[in-house]
């Protein structure tokens, strides 16, 4: 299965469910071990854990036996998430989600 999507978030802050599920998927663009997958989406191994299973149940990635260990790989499914996240990031201004929580701080540390 070809994948065009692999690279990963750059600069690190508080990731919606949406970011780290997308930074999975990108890892599991090429088969890899979930320990592979935890570094690439600098995730903890409970963290991961949680969400590959997630993942497997929704039919976005698959578990395959390639022998001597179990990998990961992007179903088309998957791919099919991973363009809609990536059409969706083109829609909205840049910053749009800092914006509203450094409004939503600023707004809340200082009562009326």
């Amino acid at each position: 299965m070809k994948c065009k999507y692999y690279s990963i978030v750059g600069k690190m802050k508080n990731r919606s469910r949406y970011e780290v599920i997308a930074a999975i998927l990108k890892s599991a663009c090429k088969e890899e071990t979930r320990t592979k997958i935890m570094y690439k989406a600098m995730l903890s191994n409970d963290q991961c854990k949680i969400y590959l299973d997630s993942l497997l149940q929704s039919g976005l990635i698959q578990e395959v036996d390639n022998g001597n260990k179990m990998v990961y790989r992007i179903t088309q499914k998957g791919n099919r998430f991973l363009s809609y996240y990536d059409q969706m990031k083109e829609l909205l201004p840049v910053g749009v989600e800092e914006n509203v929580a450094e409004e939503y701080y600023h707004l809340s540390a200082n009562p009326i």
